[in-house]
């Protein structure tokens, strides 16, 4: 089977959304997170990927989130929010809290568990980049990392 690579007769616009696809592909079949299960907790808290982007979102927050904060940056609606936070709190990797502005709103925050999950999916997918990079110099690696940060900087937001 054709794994993709630049060849000389495809564009690097082509080339580049190949790999793209590929690497969608590779996250839906949930590989990071069956690899990610092999690291004990992750199993539960990681099975599906709204979950695991819901955790992501609360560890990458500022300040603790309003569902609607939260379903806004995992791209889902409200009520599949309520439901993943629902599932979240009762696995105990997700904890809520009363807004000291305005008692009417529940503020989220990731637990004790849910951040150590977090972690162990990040430290994850990590060795798998570090396993990827492996036949790469030095200096091909920082350019990657270079390029792919410019690149991702430049991604139309909201686009397919």
């Amino acid at each position: 089977m054709y794994r993709g690579g630049m060849s000389s007769d495809r564009a690097p616009v082509e080339a580049i959304e190949g790999a793209l696809v590929r690497i969608r592909r590779d996250q839906q079949a949930r590989r990071l997170h069956r690899r990610a299960a092999e690291d004990g907790a992750a199993a539960r808290g990681a099975a599906d990927a709204a979950r695991f982007r819901y955790l992501d979102a609360l560890d990458g927050a500022p300040r603790e989130l309003a569902i609607s904060e939260v379903a806004e940056a995992i791209g889902v609606d409200r009520p599949r929010a309520s439901r993943l936070t629902r599932e979240l709190i009762a696995d105990g990797l997700v904890e809520h809290g009363s807004d000291a502005r305005d008692s009417r709103y529940t503020r989220l925050r990731l637990t004790h568990s849910g951040q150590e999950l977090v972690d162990a999916v990040r430290a994850r997918r990590r060795r798998a980049v570090a396993d990827a990079l492996g036949g790469f110099t030095a200096e091909e690696a920082r350019t990657l990392a270079v390029l792919l940060d410019r690149f991702v900087d430049a991604w139309p937001r909201g686009s397919n």
